[in-house]
């Protein structure tokens, strides 16, 4: 074996994190090599390697220093092992005198902290006599005198090395270096707990060796804090309470320590440099987490929370105490009154930590009630639906609250229960509130009544504006009202749905609007796709995604699931894929999984994938049981409609239908709202091939006289003759295109496509314009789908393809839907082609491909990429 090589582990491939049976993987003669033997990642470990080579010619000196579990036994280890494989004699004891080591010796000392004065200054003089090889490894103690004078020696005739902890980055390689791999998110994991001590990153790395990867991290926390507390057991006992100190994160002070543990200045700095060169406090005297449990298991509870009250009684006496220090002392379980106070304070200002300050405050002693409705409006700020709840529903039976305070508590009630689906009881308690009590709310109550079909009441609230000033607080919510008002009229025009739109758009510009029960920007989105107004709503909603201030989850997911269903109804069905496939649905609330619920099964819909279908909604219909119909519940709802009657579950959703046909016609039916539920209405009609339904209901529609319910009235009716046989070709036209121009781009491919198949027939003029209308269905399709833009950077290079794998954009489209299972007859209706186009397209593949029967063309296929897209 090369010299230069010793130390450095085996060639072995890296295994996966969590893999099980790694033996089995490995080629034959490897073994797992053993954890902590690595030397990539420690600071000029090569370096010193290769000046030990050259050690026979000149002596060199070198000190190794670096905090508990940083690695210097191991690597004293390794040097030890080299100098012998070199016939060098080795010597340990640091009192042996220069004259007394034999000619190209070393002397090797590991722990020098440990030693005595006498000790080091033998050691010194060793050093200083330049007659042999000296390696020391040492702790930092930057007050000890005597050690500091070793290094000044060390630094003068040799080199001191600091091995430092691993950083996030370091953990990858380091685990590579011992055969293994961790996915990025285990070493960030790994280093939070560790702080990057190799000690511990080493028994993390040794717990990921034997777990699944469906373990998650449990092992490696437990891994860890089994490590952490075997140190602890080894560290002296009179160490303990400066540790306590270190687990609050106030920084180790020595005159402070003197104050609270009552020991003189100068062992208060002992205390302090001997914990901080242990591996368990943090380069900023921060106790590492997974030692905290073990810590107060060793002291009792008693003395733990003991040291933790004087250490507050000191530091507010001083004036000194900082909100996160006063937020880790009430969560380790200190109670005081001051600190309460100090606590519900700090939340006032905390931003979005206030929650978690208010729920200290509590801990500590605050009096619930005196901080219960502002600890509610923070949980609800926060997303914390359950203790926004809990906090303030209690409030409403109150005697003893004033109206302001009462509103509040109300407002954040009803906007718990208007994210989880239940609009209808937010809108009850805003009904019991009452206009005379609802005070400078009453935007949002109106807003609330307004979504649950309520238009009287929210014109009661609204009558009580004039009593509050127009003021940059309020701007939000008034033009949120306005624009449901001018949305609500019975007569409304495009110009009034413009104006409601654009006046939503100014709402999402207003400031936060966190604790409304509804964004203004959902409320625009969902309100132009129902307009037939797909472009307006991307528009809308990338608007007030670049306006957003909000970045936590609730808000994230809910944009998601708006981008996908306007990507859906936009023709964009691809797009429209992709984001729900990204989305979190368990993290959303009942209210955008209903959104996501219809948004799935409407795609499914669209693929014509009955499986993928019937799995939706397996998925998702329980959900039909924990929502009520609200107006921005319209969309999802008709989606759910048309997928329940082809899956002949009908009956689960007619409840929900029934109440959201009565929303719509309680509010006079304004066509900003109703049109798109009547139009599903009509497809529902004809899906379940009931024409009468389909004429008056198309007939209902067509007499509100707006432009979008006429030529949805008009294209039912169409619809409903073809489904009768009778094909006007012209009629059918004019209907398609008007459909495609009102945002209706899929429902007019479908149209288009069908009548195609009706008029399908040996005749030739039949058979002309069934070609024709499948022609028209396909530019509808390519002109709602977005264009392409030209790749930018290096060039395809077209050269190094396989001619036989490049396909056509039409076989690229047959492909992915053979791929799918469908028919020939079920890809031509797809693609508005016949199913012996479909056919000829197989048949030219296959052969191009040279594949010798089907199941092998589909495996090339899938070989080849294919079998991923939505067309």
């Amino acid at each position: 074996m090369n010299g230069n090589d010793l130390g450095r582990t085996r060639p072995v491939p890296p295994r996966a994190w969590g893999s099980r049976n790694e033996s089995a993987r490995l080629p034959a003669g490897h073994s797992l090599p053993a954890l902590g033997a690595a030397f990539d990642t420690i600071p000029r470990a090569r370096e010193i390697f290769r000046a030990l080579d050259s050690a026979e010619q000149k002596p060199v000196v070198y000190l190794i220093r670096g905090r508990s579990e940083t690695g210097k036994s191991t690597l004293l280890s390794a040097i030890r092992a080299r100098l012998r494989a070199r016939g060098i004699p080795l010597a340990d004891d640091p009192t042996t005198r220069a004259s007394d080591l034999l000619a190209r010796s070393a002397l090797v000392v590991d722990d020098a902290h440990t030693l005595g004065r006498r000790e080091l200054e033998s050691l010194c003089a060793t050093i200083e006599s330049r007659h042999c090889t000296v390696v020391v490894a040492t702790r930092p103690h930057p007050h000890d005198r005597a050690l500091r004078t070793l290094t000044d020696i060390a630094a003068r005739r040799g080199r001191v090395v600091d091995l430092r902890a691993l950083g996030v980055v370091d953990i990858a390689p380091f685990a590579r270096e011992l055969g293994m791999m961790v996915p990025r998110h285990v070493a960030t994991h790994i280093h939070q707990q560790t702080a990057g001590i190799r000690g511990g990153v080493v028994a993390a790395l040794d717990a990921a060796r034997s777990t699944r990867t469906d373990a998650g991290t449990a092992a490696l926390d437990a891994a860890i804090a089994t490590w952490a507390r075997t140190l602890l057991d080894d560290l002296p006992p009179e160490l303990w309470e400066t540790l306590v100190v270190a687990a609050v994160g106030t920084g180790l002070d020595p005159g402070e320590l003197t104050e609270t543990l009552g020991i003189p200045a100068d062992l208060a700095q002992d205390h302090i440099d001997r914990v901080r060169a242990t591996a368990l406090v943090t380069d900023a005297d921060l106790l590492l987490a997974p030692a905290v449990g073990g810590l107060r298991t060793l002291l009792g509870d008693r003395t733990f929370l003991a040291v933790q009250r004087t250490l507050l009684n000191a530091r507010l006496d001083a004036g000194l105490l900082r909100d996160h220090t006063a937020l880790l002392l009430a969560e380790s379980g200190v109670r005081d009154p001051r600190l309460a106070e100090f606590l519900s304070g700090a939340a006032d200002k905390a931003g979005a930590a206030s929650a978690r300050y208010y729920a200290a405050a509590a801990a500590a002693g605050a009096e619930r009630d005196r901080i219960a409705l502002r600890w509610a409006e923070a949980a609800a700020r926060a997303g914390d639906s359950d203790t926004a709840l809990r906090l303030a529903e209690p409030m409403l039976i109150r005697t003893d609250l004033s109206d302001t305070d009462l509103a509040s508590a109300v407002r954040v009630c009803a906007g718990v229960l208007t994210n989880r689906g239940l609009v209808g009881r937010a809108a009850q308690l805003y009904s019991w509130l009452g206009a005379h009590r609802v005070g400078a709310d009453w935007s949002i109550g109106a807003t609330v009544l307004y979504l649950a079909g309520d238009a009287e009441g929210a014109e009661a609230m609204t009558a009580s504006a004039s009593r509050w000033p127009p003021t940059e607080a309020t701007a939000r919510d008034r033009l949120i009202v306005a624009a449901l008002a001018h949305s609500m009229r019975a007569g409304s025009s495009d110009d009034d749905v413009a104006s409601a739109v654009s006046e939503l758009i100014q709402a999402t510009h207003a400031g936060d609007f966190a604790a409304l029960p509804c964004g203004p920007e959902t409320i625009a989105t969902l309100l132009c796709l129902g307009t037939g107004q797909p472009r307006r709503a991307e528009d809308a909603l990338n608007r007030a995604v670049a306006g957003s201030t909000r970045a936590d989850a609730a808000t994230h997911g809910r944009q998601r699931v708006l981008a996908a269903w306007t990507a859906m109804l936009g023709g964009d069905e691809f797009a429209a894929a992709a984001t729900c496939a990204a989305l979190d649905t368990d993290a959303l609330d009942d209210r955008d999984r209903l959104l996501a619920f219809g948004l799935e099964v409407g795609l499914a819909r669209r693929t014509g994938d009955r499986t993928a279908l019937a799995a939706a909604w397996q998925r998702g219909r329980a959900l039909l049981d924990e929502v009520t119909a609200d107006l921005l519940a319209l969309l999802p709802i008709g989606e759910l409609w048309l997928a329940a009657i082809e899956l002949d579950d009908e009956r689960r959703v007619t409840p929900l239908v029934e109440a959201a046909s009565t929303l719509v016609s309680g509010l006079g039916e304004p066509p900003a709202w109703a049109t798109v539920l009547r139009w599903y209405g009509i497809r529902a009609a004809l899906a379940r091939e009931d024409i009468a339904v389909v004429t008056e209901r198309a007939g209902q529609l067509a007499q509100t006289g707006e432009h979008l319910a006429r030529t949805l009235a008009a294209a039912g009716q169409i619809w409903a003759r073809v489904r009768g046989g009778e094909v006007e070709v012209e009629s059918v036209r004019e209907s398609v295109r008007a459909l495609h121009g009102a945002g209706m781009s899929w429902d007019a491919a479908a149209l288009a496509s069908e009548a195609a198949r009706a008029s399908d027939g040996p005749a030739s003029t039949q058979g002309s314009s069934a070609q024709g209308l499948r022609e028209l269905a396909r530019m509808v399709r390519a002109d709602s789908k977005p264009q392409e833009l030209p790749a930018t950077g290096k060039a395809r290079d077209t050269a190094t393809v396989d001619p036989a794998a490049v396909l056509s954009d039409r076989e690229r489209e047959v492909v992915e839907l053979v791929l799918l299972g469908l028919t020939y007859r079920e890809i031509g209706a797809r693609l508005y082609i016949s199913a012996k186009t479909v056919e000829h397209h197989v048949a030219r593949i296959r052969r191009r491909l040279g594949a010798r029967s089907r199941a092998e063309l589909l495996s090339m296929l899938r070989a080849m990429g294919h079998g991923s897209l939505l067309v």
